[in-house]
């Protein structure tokens, strides 16, 4: 009986002083890594952990820069409490950034790459965190790639506090490109084939990669829709179309005299009225060359 109870004050000695510790442990104040505020006041409860017992208090009044606190700079504060932990930093956001002042800068940024010459981008802040401290800190764009592209882009734009990174803000931005494209000068009409007198080069710029557009290469093809002046022009809305089509079918005609035969056969080349194109042939050469006469019609001539 003896034994059992030693056993059992040993085990309850154990567990009271295992208690004792964690309610111990609890006892101290722990800071934490890092405190971003817009307020000039700063309690000890937005910089640490705070168990029961400690009360809640003003530790900076009138914050206008950044300020690492360590575990002795509360001392005076909380006299007889430990502190533990390594430091807080606290970054006043009391200055907002302009969006032109961000823009302007990451353009700056964007000219050193290597694929970007003076003006072929045009930036635009869309949206993201502009508070940052007014004074004590240095800042840094960082992780752009080193090609860029049309399109959305997020920055990180880095706090240096004595030479060390110690925040990062990220930063949506609308990147468009310089480009020469065509364009409707007048209205175009479904059917309509392409004529000078239609398009309009323009210098724009651009938040898609436009690599489908017009060129002087594609006049004299049929517009597939109606479009408006003004509207950007694409190789999608566009077809070259001819009276006869290669690989479609085709009235083969061959007149003599008062005689005359019809007969189906396959376009091997496209043409339009008066042109010749080839069709196919039973013969050992695969293909004779007829003239067009009208859609759909080829005559072989004698």
């Amino acid at each position: 009986m003896n034994f059992r109870f030693f056993i059992l004050f040993f085990l309850l000695a154990g567990l009271f002083v295992s208690g004792s510790e964690k309610v111990e442990g609890m006892e101290a104040v722990y800071l934490r890594g890092k405190l971003l505020t817009q307020k000039k006041e700063v309690l000890l409860s937005e910089i640490a952990k705070l168990p029961d017992g400690v009360q809640d208090k003003i530790v900076i009044r009138n914050l206008q820069n950044p300020v690492i606190v360590r575990p002795e700079s509360l001392k005076e504060v909380l006299p007889g409490v430990p502190v533990s932990g390594k430091e807080t930093l606290i970054l006043p956001l009391n200055s907002e950034l302009d969006p032109e002042d961000l823009e302007d800068s990451l353009k700056k940024e964007v000219s050193k790459l290597p694929q970007d010459k003076e003006g072929d981008f045009k930036i635009s802040y869309l949206n993201g965190d502009r508070w940052i401290p007014s004074q004590g800190v240095d800042l840094k764009w960082a992780g752009l790639p080193q090609v860029i592209h049309p399109g959305q882009i997020v920055a990180s734009l880095d706090f240096y506090f004595e030479n060390r990174k110690v925040h990062t803000q990220r930063i949506k931005f609308k990147l468009e490109r310089r480009m020469s494209a065509l364009f409707a000068k007048r209205e175009i009409h479904k059917g309509q084939k392409l004529v000078s007198e239609d398009l309009e080069e323009r210098t724009v710029y651009m938040e898609e990669s436009f690599t489908d557009g017009l060129s002087e290469k594609d006049l004299g093809s049929t517009a597939l829709r109606d479009m408006q002046a003004g509207e950007l022009l694409r190789k999608k809305q566009f077809r070259f179309l001819f009276d006869v089509q290669r690989g479609g079918d085709v009235n083969l005609v061959y007149t003599k005299g008062n005689l005359m035969i019809k007969s189906k056969t396959k376009a091997l080349s496209s043409g339009n009225i008066g042109e010749i194109v080839d069709v196919s042939s039973h013969s050992k050469e695969g293909k004779i060359s007829a003239r067009v006469v009208e859609k759909g019609t080829v005559l072989l001539e004698n």
